[in-house]
């Protein structure tokens, strides 16, 4: 192997002999630094090291030139020369390149993730919720990407590319509504994932360590209906076609409604009536299946089980007789499915954000500003709790973790239902919304 001073005009200049596929230079100027060229003209640059371990002789490459220049070539050689001989035996810069072939991806650390972190500690809806988040925003963006190359700079670009997108639940364009905090979600997702393959060594380095949310002052929303509001609504619910409208002799996919219809079926306006009645999250709404009811006369109670609440924990809801009567109205809908809204398909229960696009879509039909589906339910705590009703028996019928785990006492001693007072609170609340509604 010829030993060369190189050069720039050197290395321009220097190509393989006919018949001979690479001739190698090594660098007389930093210690193992070579150059090769190959017989297409490629020239690479590859530092060859000797492993402190055991003695042995390695190579690795550095880059390529020109995009790698003589100069950066040989700072990048000795640097790495000076980190073998003055680290622990175990550094190999060769080493380290073949296991980062080997290295699981992003999405194959995700998914890991996903089966041994996310199901057995999330709720059925934070689980999908965090799916939808992967699948939409984050692995298109870095997905196949080595999870052990992945750098601050590409979380950055990440949450950039997040924060520019335009809200897709409105089903249109033209609305211009940005995602508010979807950016700080997907960032808390993305920090949850590394975070964990860090603590199973899947991954040395975490490269949200030192990031910031996206929005580093999250506005709490407060928006709640009035009266007035929940009447307009509720008379907005009540015109939902029975049957979806089917486009007729027009081409696939066109719409037969415009911005000014109600963009959902009858039964999702039903499921948005139970969760302003009963108080309970859409996606507990949306799954019910009839044998969680129990129609007892005068005790009728809903048993949503742990494995559909996002606290994990079982919540029984008190039936009020207005709540029975959207329930009827559901059930004579769902026909002999075993759902009370079944999907369109016959298979399982609709989707909870089958819900929330048909709000985001129908947002100028509905006749009220600025209405999320989430509000439902601040509603009907809102209005509880102008009732006069116990702060405390609220948060048991909204099931919050902090009224059921508020103290050791609560959470453990006292094992009373509460079935008594949360009944007469929801049967208060039927009874307004019934004066309300007529």
């Amino acid at each position: 192997m010829p030993t060369v001073k190189l050069t720039d005009t050197f290395i321009k200049g220097c190509k393989c002999n006919a018949g001979v596929a690479l001739v190698e230079f090594r660098d007389t100027d930093a210690r193992g630094l070579e150059l090769r060229v190959s017989a297409k003209g490629k020239k690479t640059w590859r530092l060859h090291y000797t492993r402190r371990s055991d003695g042995k002789r390695r190579a690795v490459g550095l880059g390529t030139y020109p995009d790698l220049s003589l100069k950066e070539a040989r700072a990048k050689a000795r640097g790495m020369q000076g980190t073998i001989e003055n680290a622990e035996v175990r550094a190999d810069p060769a080493a380290r390149v073949l296991a980062n072939r080997g290295a699981e991806t992003f999405a194959e650390i995700a998914e890991v993730w996903m089966e041994r972190h996310a199901v057995p500690n999330k709720g059925a809806r934070t689980i999908s919720d965090d799916r939808s988040m992967l699948r939409m925003h984050i692995l298109p963006e870095i997905g196949a990407m080595k999870a052990v190359e992945i750098t601050k700079r590409d979380i950055i670009r990440l949450l950039d590319e997040v924060a520019a997108k335009l809200d897709a639940r409105t089903g249109d364009g033209d609305s211009g509504r940005r995602m508010t905090h979807r950016p700080n979600r997907v960032f808390e997702l993305v920090r949850s994932i590394f975070r964990w393959a860090v603590g199973r060594d899947l991954v040395q380095v975490d490269p949200t360590w030192g990031l910031q949310p996206p929005i580093k002052k999250e506005q709490e929303r407060e928006r709640n209906l009035s009266l007035d509001e929940i009447k307009t609504l509720w008379a907005a619910l009540n015109s939902t076609p029975a049957k979806r409208r089917v486009a007729k002799d027009l081409p696939r996919g066109t719409a037969v409604v415009g911005v000014a219809d109600l963009r959902m079926t009858r039964a999702i306006a039903i499921a948005l009536k139970l969760a302003l009645v009963t108080g309970q999250r859409i996606s507990e709404i949306s799954g019910i299946h009839k044998n969680e009811f129990d129609f007892t006369p005068g005790a009728a109670v809903w048993t949503i089980p742990g494995t559909r609440t996002k606290n994990k924990k079982r919540n029984r809801v008190p039936l009020a007789s207005f709540a029975l009567q959207v329930i009827a109205e559901a059930d004579m809908l769902s026909g002999g499915s075993e759902w009370l809204f079944p999907s369109p398909t016959g298979e399982g229960p609709i989707r909870a954000d089958a819900a929330t696009k048909a709000v985001a879509r129908s947002s100028e039909a509905l006749g009220i500003h600025d209405f999320r589906l989430h509000d439902l339910r601040r509603t009907a705590a809102s209005r509880m709790a102008e009732m006069q009703i116990s702060p405390h028996t609220i948060s048991l019928i909204l099931n919050h973790a902090s009224a059921r785990k508020g103290t050791v006492t609560s959470a453990v001693y006292i094992q009373y239902s509460y079935d008594k007072e949360k009944r007469e609170a929801l049967e208060r609340w039927g009874q307004l919304l019934n004066r309300t509604v007529g």
